[in-house]
């Protein structure tokens, strides 16, 4: 019964956009990254670019004067559901961020409010008779020291202004280290990371994180074009009586369908990886590259996440329609996406989990227990979608 699902499914045109979706992200997103090696640090680098500390002696002030600098301006701004909006709050709710600020730095609402000299940042232009280029003006705000406040009464006084602002602003506690802790990397850390990274063991690894952070993205959604239009395939010919009618037990029939759907939506995604292993084995060929615990991860990470959205597809399909579970897989990863930064950021409900860099391997270490426990999640929320597809199924076959 698998080799004939799966030889169903191969059959199916929607099948074949997937497999050409997924080769085209991969050609276009990941592929341009096997055709040059990470550079190595040199000393003349002006920059060598940025790295996530987590360290509160960096997030509070960085996090206060940024929301001094909003108070002061008399706006707030947020992206709830990942659209821009600017937030004005109103006049009790201002008093209300005022008493949060007094409490982190001292400053009493009469202080704030009197204050003259503030000019906020941005670019501008001098008009004179030959005209002349944009100058950049740093906003200058009161004269202020923290007052000593625990990080955890901090992180409680930031969720109030992110409440009083709507939510989606940058002091929601997930948003606070991706917008305030970053600092920038010296060069004896950016070599030491580099000579880490670019070993036979830690190498393979560091390109598959790039590679399932690109494909994860994607896969949180086109699988359940697929798995609609196959799922919906028995009523589209008509044969769904036959189907009910089989003399195998709704698990069987349910299981080796939606094990075919996986099986066969992994395969382009297998090709992909392959292909990756030979481009870097010739790019990289002084190393003996240890391929084990790259394809570990690219099963850890991608394998629960093809599951359930492939999972939540049957099951809407079968409850609702495949247009429905299109929406609202649609739905889902909108919301997911909007969840996570590039780097830094992993949270334990969240359908997509992103690492967009070949460095950042101490971040991912310290994330790495909530990424385990993520993708565990959603191979429970798998199995608990296919026993709820095994149910309607079911149920339809005894003609309710």
């Amino acid at each position: 019964m698998f080799l004939t699902e799966c030889a169903k499914l191969c059959r199916s045109f929607v099948f074949w956009i997937f497999a050409a979706a997924i080769f085209l992200v991969y050609l276009t997103q990941f592929a341009p990254e096997l055709e040059a090696k990470m550079a190595e640090p040199t000393e003349e680098n002006a920059s060598y670019g940025s790295v996530l500390t987590k360290d509160p002696d960096v997030i509070m002030p960085a996090a206060v004067k940024n929301l001094v600098e909003e108070y002061l301006e008399g706006s707030y701004t947020a992206y709830p559901l990942m659209f821009y909006k600017k937030v004005f709050l109103k006049e009790e709710e201002t008093a209300r961020m005022a008493a949060i600020l007094e409490e982190l730095t001292g400053l009493t609402k009469e202080e704030l409010n009197s204050f003259t000299a503030y000019e906020p940042a941005g670019y501008y232009y001098e008009s004179t008779d030959g005209g002349r280029p944009a100058e950049w003006h740093e906003a200058v705000l009161p004269d202020y020291t923290l007052t000593g406040v625990s990080y955890e009464r901090f992180l409680e006084l930031m969720k109030q202004a992110d409440d009083l602002i709507g939510g989606g602003s940058s002091y929601a506690e997930k948003k606070l280290i991706t917008e305030f802790s970053t600092v920038p990397m010296d060069y004896r850390t950016a070599l030491e990371e580099y000579h880490t990274i670019v070993t036979g063991e830690e190498i393979g690894a560091a390109y598959v994180r790039l590679y399932c952070d690109y494909m994860g993205l994607f896969l949180a959604v086109m699988p359940v074009f697929a798995a609609a239009a196959f799922w919906d395939m028995d009523r589209r010919s008509r044969t769904g009586a036959v189907v009910y009618s089989r003399k195998a037990s709704s698990v069987k029939i349910v299981g080796m369908r939606y094990a075919a759907l996986v099986f066969c939506m992994l395969l382009p995604l297998l090709l992909t990886l392959l292909h990756a292993v030979v481009c870097l084995n010739g790019l990289y060929p002084e190393l003996d590259i240890a391929w084990g615990r790259g394809f570990g991860l690219a099963v850890v990470w991608l394998l629960p996440e093809l599951m359930t959205v492939t999972a939540a597809g049957v099951a809407a399909t079968e409850l609702l329609s495949p247009l429905a579970a299109v929406f609202l897989q649609g739905v889902w990863w909108y919301l997911a996406v909007g969840q996570n930064e590039l780097t830094g950021t992993m949270t334990k409900w969240g359908l997509v989990l992103r690492h967009n860099s070949l460095t950042g391997l101490r971040i991912f270490q310290e994330e790495y227990r909530t990424f385990v426990w993520n993708r565990c999640f959603y191979l429970a929320v798998a199995f608990v979608l296919v026993m709820v597809e095994i149910f309607l199924f079911h149920r339809k076959r005894r003609g309710h």
